[in-house]
């Protein structure tokens, strides 16, 4: 059941996008009983007319029109907001300053900004300094900005930040996550970088979705707080054979050692054409992949907090492999 004081209003930015469509999904389909918030999904105003009609229609959601850069305008709109969920991703968290401002004068309560991830340092081999990708540096920015905002210093507002494991179910990624794709291939072929058993953590979509509502719901848990999430940990090639097994396919893995991943994040041009096929720079996923082989992603378990929202079910990748490759399978041999 949800907590008494549960944010009955939210609003929710980037929601267009693949994680969230995911999170209005989780708003609209609580794994909280008895939680049904109401949804303003904002939309830049230029982009209106054809993201509105992508945006399910439903009682609960209200689609609103906005200038992402307009403080003024966003902060009327946001009168009667109880949470601010951002979604945003790449140059749009830049929005967030605003958004944060905005929220901060309309009396918003809540702020969770746009993290569902595990911020990795590059340490090339030879420096005595650490780099940081853009993709991470920018989301630490906001982060040290938002904790010193007035309105969190005075505790006006309050802050909910959510990590998680790699995002493993992104069809779009058809090389880095091609276990993923929504047509099962003749083969499969995705990268392995470093020891193919290093174990790291992984995060389903609408695990994460269910769990950030969760904390919604539950205002008290999730007060200040930075949360993780973790559906599975598993290995690189753990998954490489569970593809096969679900599939009957060929897996060939793409075997990159340390040495060629820190080549190709200093000399990016060097990237083979099959990495590059991403929506993200290819050097920021060996970085990922990188960590993911040398046994650094992971976490502490005194940093996971699965069991925080028990409602939130979590779904293993053996499971999620069975229900998509191996169904589809089972459906094409009908």
């Amino acid at each position: 059941m949800s907590a008494p004081e549960a944010f009955q209003t939210i609003a929710l930015f980037g929601a267009t996008g693949q994680i969230g469509r995911a999170f209005l999904d989780a708003l609209l389909r609580p794994s909280t009983a008895g939680y049904e918030p109401r949804v303003r999904v904002f939309l830049r105003q230029q982009q209106f007319d054809d993201k509105a009609a992508t945006i399910q229609d439903h009682a609960r959601v209200d689609k609103v029109k906005a200038d992402f850069g307009d403080v003024e305008q966003l902060a009327k709109l946001l009168e009667g907001v109880d949470a601010v969920v951002s979604a945003l991703n790449g140059p749009g968290i830049d929005a967030q300053y605003a958004i944060l401002d905005a929220a901060a004068q309309a009396g918003v309560k809540r702020f969770v900004p746009s993290e569902y991830g595990f911020e990795h340092p590059w340490r090339k081999p030879g420096d005595d300094w650490t780099h940081f990708h853009p993709y991470f540096d920018i989301k630490q920015r906001f982060h040290e900005h938002m904790l010193l905002h007035p309105a969190m210093m005075s505790r006006k507002m309050t802050f909910t930040i959510i990590g998680c494991g790699d995002l493993y179910d992104q069809p779009t990624e058809t090389y880095w996550t091609g276990w993923a794709a929504e047509q099962v291939p003749e083969r499969y072929v995705f990268p392995i970088v470093g020891d193919p058993d290093s174990k790291y953590e992984v995060t389903k979509i609408s695990d994460l979705a269910q769990f950030v509502v969760a904390a919604l719901a539950s205002p008290s848990l999730s007060r200040d707080a930075f949360l993780n999430l973790v559906s599975d940990v598993v290995s690189q090639q753990q998954i490489a054979d569970l593809v096969a097994s679900c599939s009957g396919r060929p897996v060939e893995p793409d075997y990159v050692s340390e040495e060629q991943a820190h080549a190709y994040i200093e000399r990016p041009e060097t990237i083979p054409e099959r990495a590059r096929q991403s929506r993200f720079d290819p050097a920021f996923w060996y970085i990922v992949r990188l960590q993911q082989g040398t046994n650094k992603f992971r976490r502490h378990p005194s940093l996971v907090h699965n069991d925080l929202f028990p409602q939130v079910k979590l779904t293993r990748m053996d499971e999620y492999l069975a229900a998509t490759i191996g169904r589809r399978v089972m459906d094409d041999e009908k």
